[in-house]
């Protein structure tokens, strides 16, 4: 017997109903997707750093290494924070981190910069995230190397991508800035191999990078920002963006008050400029 579905003229309601629903607007973004060519995440930032804020990058992550992070659906993170974010940040990553290419293009489709974040090794994967929408790429200098990042950075810039330049140290990310002077550059609170993050180290890091960096790069601290506290303390510690993960998932109530909170925090005059 055939189903009372709509597709058979049926009318569904409840669960189906809105199963239906979010089933057709993926289906209009995989044959649509949006292309990554509008404003990237430096744009953003830079508007945020003339405000006397650091750029808040708010990251999409139902997972991580060490299990689940939250469930807030895609559509409900977007309407809650979308006027409180200078671009997003999605997990594509699929095996520890839950993420896909559709993720990628529903936020795309927001009309906010994008940072596609994966374990980028080829430009098979850099192609398919500007296909998908994104406006910036992840490339981790731990995982690839300085020749590697190289040929992915320039890939990445001849497709119109923004890129955010991972490192674990605030020499690396010094030196980062001087070869590549038009990428973001971050320094992670997380050390990749084994796994373990500090906050310390990160302030201790982005403090001594920022005392070194040219005045029109552009520095992102990343991981271990919980409270708004911490928020201050790397803004005024020489962080021009902050990248947010584990908080945004669990309490995106409270970290949508984090862009009017940070208001003339910092002295964005010779930052990012």
């Amino acid at each position: 017997m055939e189903g009372a579905g709509v597709l058979s003229g049926g009318r569904l309601d409840g669960f189906l109903a809105e199963a239906y629903e979010k089933a057709v607007l993926r289906s209009r973004l995989l044959s649509s997707r949006p292309r990554g060519e509008g404003v990237g995440l430096a744009s953003s930032i830079r508007r945020a750093l003339s405000e006397g804020r650091p750029g808040l990058i708010l990251e999409f992550k139902r997972c991580r290494p060490g299990g689940f992070v939250a469930y807030v659906s895609p559509w409900d993170f977007i309407a809650r924070l979308r006027d409180s974010v200078d671009g997003f940040s999605v997990l594509v990553e699929p095996y520890w981190f839950c993420g896909s290419l559709e993720l990628l293009s529903f936020f795309a489709s927001a009309q906010l910069p994008v940072l596609a974040k994966d374990f980028v090794v080829s430009e098979v994967q850099v192609e398919a995230y500007h296909a998908s929408g994104a406006s910036d790429v992840l490339l981790i200098l731990d995982l690839v190397g300085w020749r590697r990042l190289e040929a992915l950075y320039e890939f990445a810039r001849r497709l119109g991508l923004g890129v955010l330049v991972e490192t674990s140290s605030g020499s690396d990310a010094v030196e980062v800035m001087a070869s590549y002077p038009d990428a973001l550059v971050g320094i992670n609170a997380r050390d990749l191999v084994s796994l373990e993050a500090s906050f310390d180290r990160l302030l201790r890091e982005i403090g001594w990078a920022a005392e070194r960096k040219p005045a029109s790069s552009i520095l992102v601290a990343e991981s271990s920002i919980d409270s708004f506290e911490r928020a201050v303390a790397l803004a005024r510690g020489g962080a021009d963006a902050l990248l947010i993960g584990t908080w945004a998932m669990r309490d995106p109530g409270e970290v949508a008050r984090l862009r009017d909170l940070l208001r003339g925090v910092i002295d964005g005059g010779g930052r990012g400029s």
